[in-house]
């Protein structure tokens, strides 16, 4: 693997590092494509097993079972049929996608996520990679081609160290006319380099590519899909929006403030009162942010977290 351009192959200029645990990786903007990527990029099925992860995953492994609004937009959309969830995580998507007529099978790196999605009752469901990095091969249980009408890939794209070959794995999957659906963090959204200043969650080794709407399009073509659409994920819930500019702006202060209210709560040993009081000042820190989501969600659509895709085979 090169440090050259992972859709184009063209050269890139350096525009930042990131150091974690003594490694560095270096990201670069393709001078061609404008795609932004990471070098090195290997995918660690380990990594999502690290102590530094355990918050989300042992809410997953807990059973985790709200939709998003990525879910959400695709389920209005789309109409039931075979469908293949990469990424599928504990299965609250697909316990949904099911209700809805959709017969449903998933993958996941993660064991424990999958451990919860079969305990839903999710029989089709397996921690595996969808393809051989070394071979470009599909994984032993999914070769044949056509197998599905369409396949989702929500928030997966972005830690993709192959991305092409993993969307023509994908690609080889679908139906004639099939479509693969999905979401990417979107690189323009709004205080994005406030925010990763606060939160590694950007990074290597968990993310390896950077995509706006115009990149994300051009990799799916290039990927060889026919058409594709890409719109802004909703922000629906503007109190989780308005957490999010919040922790984008004064994520330094309140991660410090919330350190002292560990401290005067007594920690574990307060618990339930330590949660009533996180709790509540939560609600008041993020409540003179939600003027500004909905500005922000009515004037400036494209600038919002994440970008929704749909590309037809």
């Amino acid at each position: 693997m090169t440090d050259h351009c992972p859709v184009c192959a063209a050269e890139g200029d350096p525009i930042g590092t990131h150091v974690r645990g003594g490694e560095r990786w270096t990201c670069l903007s393709c001078r061609a494509c404008s795609c932004q990527y990471w070098y090195p990029r290997e995918i660690r099925p380990e990594f999502y097993a690290d102590p530094e992860q355990e918050a989300t995953y042992e809410r997953r492994r807990g059973g985790e079972s709200f939709l998003r609004a990525r879910h959400r937009l695709f389920l209005e959309r789309a109409k039931p049929g075979r469908l293949l969830d990469i990424g599928c995580g504990e299965g609250a998507f697909l316990a949904q996608a099911q209700e809805r007529g959709f017969e449903v099978a998933g993958i996941d790196l993660d064991p424990g996520s999958i451990e919860v999605a079969t305990r839903r009752g999710l029989h089709r469901v397996r921690a595996t990679p969808l393809f051989d990095p070394d071979t470009g091969e599909l994984e032993p249980g999914l070769r044949g081609g056509g197998q599905f009408d369409t396949i989702t890939a929500f928030e997966v794209l972005e830690h993709q160290a192959q991305p092409l070959e993993f969307l023509r794995a994908a690609r080889r999957l679908l139906a004639p006319g099939g479509t693969l659906c999905g979401s990417v963090p979107n690189r323009e959204r709004l205080f994005v380099d406030r925010q990763r200043r606060v939160n590694s969650g950007d990074f290597p080794p968990h993310h390896f590519l950077w995509f706006s709407a115009k990149t994300l399009e051009h990799t799916l073509m290039t990927a060889g899909f026919s058409t594709v659409e890409i719109r802004p994920v909703p922000e629906d819930e503007l109190t989780r929006y308005a957490s999010y500019l919040e922790d984008a702006l004064l994520g330094g202060v309140t991660k410090a403030a919330k350190r002292s209210v560990h401290k005067v709560t007594g920690g574990a040993r307060s618990s339930s009162r330590r949660k009533r009081v996180v709790s509540a000042i939560r609600t008041l820190k993020n409540l003179p942010f939600v003027p500004l989501a909905h500005v922000v969600r009515t004037v400036l659509p494209m600038r919002v977290r994440g970008l929704y895709f749909e590309a037809r085979g």
